[in-house]
Formats: C-alpha cells, sequence, structure tokens
C-alpha cells in the first residue's frame, strides 16, 4: 500500500508537470502541503519515505539511505579491502580524499534532502486539521530523523548550515555555516524534546523509531560533543532509570566460552526486535536486501565475489586472551605458534581464521573449514591466490548469515543493529569516567559486556587513565566492523598516530615439512604443529590519514553552489 501511494504521488505530480497549464499551478511545496498533508495515509506515506533515508550500515542493498560498498572498518586499522576499485583504497587510504570526490563518506546532499523533507512535513503537519496525537506522534518521528542527520553532519564535517524550517524562494537560500557546538546543541534539544512523545520500544513496531533510541542517540550525539555529564546522564537512563523497558544484553549470563560463542554470533544474524537492540534498520528482500554476504563471504562458500573486508593482524593481536590477559603479557598463556587457541569468545564469533569452522554451509571443494595458507588457492593471501581471497589472511565471520546458502545476491535479510545496548552501556562507562572519574558504576557497565564474552572482570582500582584505556580497548572489540572506529579514532585525537603514515600486517601460514597437494600431501593442514605463522607487511594496502581528515571536505559542488560556505581546512 505505500508503494501505491507513492506510486499515485509521483504519477499525480507527472501529471502536473505534462499539463499545459502548469506555470501557472501552485509550487511544489505548496502543492505538498495542499495535498499530502491532507490525507494521513498520504503523511504516513510521506513519513515513511524519509525515515527510509536513515543510514543502512555497511550495507550497500536496494533500499533507501546511504551506506557505502565496503565497510567503514576498512579505512580504520580494523581491516583492509582488497580490491583497488573500492573507495577505500584508490580515495581514501591513499590521502586523495577531496571536495570533488569523498570516497563514499560524502552524505551532504543525502542528509539536507531528508532534513529538507522533515521540515516540509513538520510545517504541513503543524497547519493540517489532523488530529493532536496523530501530529504528535507524526512529528516527533520526522524530528528524529532531522536530529539524526544533523548529529552525522556535525561529526563528519564540523560546522554545517542549521536549518530548521522549510525553505521558500523568499527565504535564504544561501545559509553560512553554524558553529558545531550550536547544531549539537540542537540535536540536544530535540531529542530531549521528543523522547516521551515517542513509543517505547516494546509498543513500537519492530524497526520502528522509539524513546529508547532517542534517548541512545542523544547520549551518543553528546559523547561526540565531549559533553559528557550529559552523555552519561542520558545513558544511564537506559542503563537504571525507568526508561529502560528492558533492554538487556542479548546472552548476558553464559555458561561458558563456547555459549558466549555462540550467543555474540546469533545477536548479528538477528531479523529483527532482539532485546539488545535499540535501533535497527530491516532487511525486507527483495525490497530492501543487503549484499554484505555476497561481498564479504569466504572464496569456497560462495557463487560470485567477496572476501571484501579482510581483518588486519593488528585487530586479531587486540583480542584478550579467555583469561582476561592480553597477548603481550607473559602470564596469558598466549602461544604464537598456536595463536587461535583460548582467546576471547568474541574473536571466534568475529573474524574468519585458519581452521575456523565453518560447517553450517556446505563448501564447494575440500574440508569445512577456513583455509589460509600461503599460495593454497583457497581463502588466504600470497602473491599466487583467488582474487577473491583475503590479502592479511582473516576474513569478517561477523554479520554471516548461514542460513542464505551459499552466498546469493540480493537476499541478504539480518537487521543492521544501529544502536545496541552494549554501546549505550560503553558510552555511560567512558562518559562518566571522563566526567568525574572511575566508579563503582563505570567497572559495572563494563563487566557486564566482559561478563557476556565470559571474561573476568576489570581490574579494580583502576585510575582515570587506566580506566579509558580499558573502556577504549572493550569498544575496539565489542563494536569491531560496527562502524564505530574510524569515528572513534578522531574523536580521541588518535586518528593520526594509529591511520598516518602505517603498514598493516597479515600473517603468512606456512607448512612446517608437510608435503603440499601437488606433491602428494594433504589438500589442507589445520594442525598448528604442522604449520609456521608468520606476520608479514601489507604494503599494498598501507595508509596515509593526513591532518586534514579530522574533517570532511564539504563537496565542491555545495561550495560552487553557496558561496557563503566555507570549506574546510587543507581542502581549499
Amino acid at each position: 500500500m505505500k508503494r501505491i501511494i507513492i506510486c499515485f504521488l509521483f504519477s499525480f505530480l507527472l501529471i502536473t508537470a505534462c499539463d499545459s497549464d502548469f506555470l501557472d499551478r501552485e509550487p511544489i511545496d505548496q502543492l505538498a502541503s495542499t495535498s499530502v498533508f491532507t490525507d494521513e495515509a498520504l503523511t504516513q506515506a510521506f513519513l515513511n519515505n524519509v525515515i527510509g533515508q536513515l543510514p543502512s550500515g555497511q550495507y550497500n542493498g536496494n533500499g533507501n539511505g546511504f551506506g557505502n560498498n565496503y565497510l567503514l572498518a576498512s579505512i580504520s586499522d580494523e581491516a583492509r579491502s582488497k580490491s583497488g576499485w573500492v573507495d577505500s583504497n584508490d580515495v581514501i587510504r591513499t590521502g586523495n580524499l577531496r571536495p570533488t570526490n569523498l570516497g563514499g563518506l560524502n552524505i551532504w546532499g543525502d542528509a539536507y534532502q531528508a532534513i529538507r523533507q522533515s521540515n516540509e512535513l513538520l510545517t504541513g503537519v503543524e497547519g493540517s486539521t489532523f488530529t493532536q496525537d496523530f501530529k504528535t506522534a507524526i512529528s516527533a518521528q520526522a524530528r528524529f530523523v532531522r536530529a539524526w542527520f544533523y548529529f552525522d553532519l556535525a561529526r563528519r564535517y564540523g560546522d554545517v548550515p542549521l536549518i530548521k524550517v522549510a525553505q521558500n524562494l523568499e527565504d535564504d537560500v544561501f545559509p553560512t555555516r553554524t558553529p558545531v557546538a550550536e547544531v549539537y546543541q540542537f540535536v540536544f534539544d530535540e531529542l530531549n524534546a521528543i523522547d516521551d512523545m515517542l513509543p517505547n520500544k516494546s509498543e513500537a513496531p519492530m524497526g520502528g523509531l522509539n524513546r529508547q533510541a532517542a534517548i541512545a542517540l542523544n547520549a551518543r550525539a553528546m559523547l561526540f560533543a565531549e559533553r559528557y555529564e550529559d552523555a552519561a546522564a542520558l545513558a544511564d537512563r537506559l542503563i537504571t532509570g525507568a526508561d529502560n523497558d528492558g533492554l538487556e544484553l542479548f546472552g548476558a549470563s553464559p555458561a561458558n566460552g563456547e555459549e558466549a560463542t555462540a550467543n555474540y554470533a546469533e545477536l548479528f544474524v538477528s531479523n529483527g526486535g532482539n532485546v539488545e537492540t535499540i535501533y535497527e534498520i530491516l532487511s525486507l528482500p527483495p525490497d530492501r536486501a543487503h549484499q554484505f554476504d555476497r561481498g564479504n563471504w569466504p572464496v569456497r562458500w560462495r557463487n560470485d565475489n567477496g572476501g571484501q573486508t579482510d581483518p588486519t593482524q593488528e585487530l586479531v593481536d587486540d583480542f584478550e586472551m579467555a583469561n582476561g590477559l592480553p597477548i603481550s603479557d607473559a602470564a596469558s598463556g598466549y602461544d604464537p605458534n598456536d595463536p587461535y587457541s583460548n582467546r576471547d569468545p568474541r574473536f571466534y564469533a568475529s573474524i574468519f581464521y585458519h581452521g575456523a569452522e565453518f560447517s553450517a554451509v556446505a563448501p564447494s571443494r575440500g574440508e569445512p573449514f577456513i583455509d589460509m595458507e600461503w599460495n593454497a588457492f583457497n581463502e588466504g593471501p600470497g602473491p599466487i591466490r583467488d582474487g577473491n581471497a583475503s590479502v592479511t589472511g582473516y576474513l569478517v565471520r561477523k554479520f554471516v548469515d548461514p542460513s542464505l546458502g551459499f552466498a546469493p545476491e540480493g537476499v541478504g535479510k539480518t537487521s543492521w543493529q544501529e544502536i545496541r545496548f552494549a554501546e549505550v552501556l560503553l558510552i555511560y562507562a567512558e562518559a562518566e569516567n571522563e566526567a568525574n572519574g572511575p566508579s563503582a558504576k563505570v567497572e559495572d557497565a563494563v563487566n557486564r559486556i566482559r561478563r557476556r564474552a565470559a571474561l573476568p572482570d576489570l581490574t579494580p582500582g583502576l585510575s582515570k587513565d587506566e580506566m579509558r584505556d580499558r573502556i577504549r580497548q572493550e569498544r575496539r572489540i565489542e563494536l569491531v566492523f560496527e562502524n564505530h572506529r574510524w569515528f572513534d579514532l578522531i574523536r580521541w585525537n588518535e586518528a593520526i598516530n594509529v591511520l598516518g603514515n602505517t603498514i598493516f600486517h597479515g600473517i603468512r601460514i606456512d607448512r612446517d615439512g608437510v608435503p603440499t597437494a601437488a606433491d602428494g600431501g594433504p589438500e589442507h593442514v589445520f594442525d598448528p604443529g604442522q604449520l609456521t605463522f608468520t606476520p608479514f607487511e601489507v604494503v599494498t594496502h598501507s595508509n596515509v590519514f593526513p591532518d586534514r581528515y579530522m574533517l570532511l571536505p564539504i563537496p565542491q559542488s555545495e561550495i560552487e553552489a553557496n558561496t557563503n560556505l566555507a570549506q574546510n581546512p587543507g581542502y581549499e
């Protein structure tokens, strides 16, 4: 019905445009106000179209919204993207981000289109004869979308024009940039104003905008604004306050590491409605499907391209051991000759490594284990390899949906979980620690996440700096591949150190005295005792991060269209 209504609207406008009296008719914005906002069904369809422009995570699918043809992980230290044509390679990591090419990171046009439509809807609904309940519900959702995009604009571009009303020709259509602090204040005020106008998550439709999502988004925005007291207070409303509405970590109390791995993996193949998910974008094939599985499955388990996101050795090394110690600690029990044993359970749910079992789907050839052997023409790296294999010796396992079978195209149905309760716990911990230092509540917020991963609690009595390091470590692992790392490194002022002039590493795995298959040996060798593991530099996918990357450039087309817009430093 929604599509029928939207098609009717487009047809109506087209017929109007073709009419010989078109120039004598009302402008489109006035037409929308007098036609669309007199009918609840048409207004709801208009709103659904606006909401549909919210970002769909890493998925580059058939629905509305914006995304990338690569995970944002591959422009951070989490992963590399193997193909030269991918924007993360030929634009961003090579230092070629510029006003005429933002390498898939540009949201300016999409964001301001959604903002304008939100403003039009708010104006139209306010002047309508709808019931007050309908007006309140519709307006709150439009304001949520508008606040979302202003937050995303602010964290990417800094100062941006703040436009709060639907503009007409007689308005100033060449606005200047509003200081970023004012933009964040607007986001704070808007989300505070509407959160009690939205239904609780438990009362909203699956995937619908809800009160908890507004509070969580506000907490995230205030963390970026470095308004730590506000961020902590907002997050705490969802943790201990009446606004919790049953939110909890999925699989919060596993019996052991194996169960923790299974719970964490299951969380990210949800089709919607998980107890941990605060806001999600549903996939409903064929109208809206994502392409993650097509682009990222291991080479022997798919019938098209893939292997696009290849985790770095640096990321793998940052997963702790199952005893909670880093691999650099002599007491951790880490063995570089058996590097994948006894690790943080989230490692096994997040990374495809050599010997990882993937038996839920039969491979096209060989045993149901990931084979990252050097030059083996399976999943692994080397000068002689399948063109879709990993360049680092690792692949992303998180988000992989075995129910799809042989990784077909256009049927990805898992939801994108944009805001999870785990993130809220980490927002609270970081913000409260920055504002007031470590406390029992800060420790508990982090420990809840660690307990879900079957890891020991943090060492009590950490200093503020030590707690900061632990929280950042936990964000790195818990939120891996969820599009946070690039932005986190920038807001922590660590991006230049971590991503600038950097060569990341992969793992080279060779047989130790075992003949190759060509010489009569086995096709696959997974016993660590018969292998050698040697980190190597992935020189072909090195990284730069110029100072100017701390903010994105305003698109050149926008600068040319509005001479009142000043460009960000370094891009003039």
